[in-house]
């Protein structure tokens, strides 16, 4: 039985961050039934109108600002500081990604929003830290994530252009880490009753998604690096371009264990018993030599035909499909790994967050705000008299 509203209902959360990485965080939070007030600057959000879109609404607002509810506030004025500080105060959660100097400028570190509240939960994302040489350096993911944090570097091949990162796909991994962390300061706030100041690094996300690698050259000494696609060890666990010009990724270990049924389902039985391929270490030994062999092999068949053959044969395969072949696989119909937001002439097909819990109201409960769409109500509630409303906006502290 699911708990009325969400497993974050009640939960009140004041989202004074820009672009994808802290939003997100907060528009997952909006689908666990939290209160999320977005809050902008009088131009709005960078992120808001983006990507333009004349024929519907904005789809990577929309995504990463669904189920909140939007106040336009300029912190550049004491009135708008004012009523920011008001609005915090009544907030469980507050969220930015200001440099420390702006949350400063602003009035918005740790220390001026829980001096006089100590239960809330005050959330920094960076892209390098609040400490060290770099704290100050302004970050998107390409840069902090992808770049400075190893992942581009690693990936391709020696001596090509290194890869481009996806848009926001660094941001959107780290807004795991900034949902886990609030998660786990409300829980804390449970056991204590006092909230406490949150820290989330791009920089350190992106070491995260590379601990692998980065456990194995901190124990050893060793650095992982690049290799040529033929310089892969075993061809179970490699990747090949079949007839059709599609690609399939293997994944067998250990592949000692899979050897036999391989060989079998691409119809070279006599592989097994070639001395120069009888053990994982000869095999190790020639591995550039059989990946050409094994290219040879896939050039001769399709995608699918490939992957039927080792479906049967039980094997660890994957197709390397296109973002048009993620939007209709029936896997990720079955997974629910999207979903529509109604609140528009046509429904807008959008991602669903990246987990299911069977008995919770988890949901996108609405669109996203238009720019200040709400900026009267919140203010009613926490406190503001219509003459005081009235006084902010004639001032533009606030609209």
């Amino acid at each position: 039985m699911s708990y009325p509203g969400g497993p974050l209902a009640g939960i009140k959360v004041l989202d004074a961050a820009g672009m994808i990485a802290a939003p997100s965080a907060c528009a997952l939070m909006a689908d666990m039934g939290a209160d999320v007030i977005k809050l902008e600057p009088p131009h709005g959000d960078l992120l808001r109108g983006l990507i333009e879109f004349p024929d519907g609404p904005d789809p990577w607002w929309e995504l990463d600002n669904r189920g909140k509810r939007g106040i336009a506030i300029d912190l550049s004025k004491a009135e708008g500081r004012a009523a920011t500080h008001a609005i915090a105060k009544s907030c469980d959660v507050f969220v930015t990604n200001f440099t420390k100097e702006r949350q400063q400028r602003f009035e918005l570190t740790p220390d001026d929003l829980r001096k006089n509240h100590v239960e809330l939960i005050h959330t920094s994302l960076t892209g390098y830290g609040s400490t060290g040489p770099d704290q100050s350096r302004l970050a998107f993911d390409h840069t902090a994530f992808f770049s400075r944090g190893g992942v581009l570097d690693i990936m391709g091949e020696p001596g090509q252009t290194i890869p481009a990162g996806r848009a926001g796909q660094g941001d959107h991994t780290t807004s795991l880490a900034i949902l886990s962390s609030i998660l786990l300061a409300l829980r804390e706030r449970d056991l204590t009753g006092i909230g406490q100041a949150i820290e989330v690094a791009l920089m350190q996300t992106a070491m995260w998604t590379l601990a692998s690698d980065l456990s194995l050259a901190l124990a050893t000494g060793e650095i992982p690096e690049p290799r040529l696609r033929i310089e892969t060890p075993s061809p179970l666990v490699g990747r090949f371009k079949c007839a059709d010009d599609r690609w399939i990724m293997l994944t067998m270990a250990p592949e000692g264990r899979y050897w036999e049924r391989f060989c079998n389902a691409i119809d070279k039985t006599e592989w097994i018993s070639d001395p120069r391929f009888v053990s994982s270490e000869s095999r190790a030994e020639r591995g550039a030599e059989l990946m050409l062999m094994c290219d040879e092999v896939f050039s001769h068949k399709d995608r699918d035909t490939w992957g039927h053959l080792f479906d049967d044969a039980q094997l660890i395969w994957g197709a390397v499909h296109s973002l048009t072949e993620v939007i209709n696989d029936p896997q990720a119909e079955a997974l629910e790994a999207f979903v529509d937001i109604k609140d528009f002439e046509e429904p807008l097909r959008t991602v669903a967050g990246p987990f299911h819990l069977a008995d919770s109201d988890i949901r996108v409960r609405g669109r996203a705000p238009n720019h200040g769409e709400h900026t009267h109500d919140i203010l009613l509630e926490v406190g503001f008299t219509e003459q005081q409303i009235h006084d902010l906006l004639e001032s533009k502290s606030v609209s």
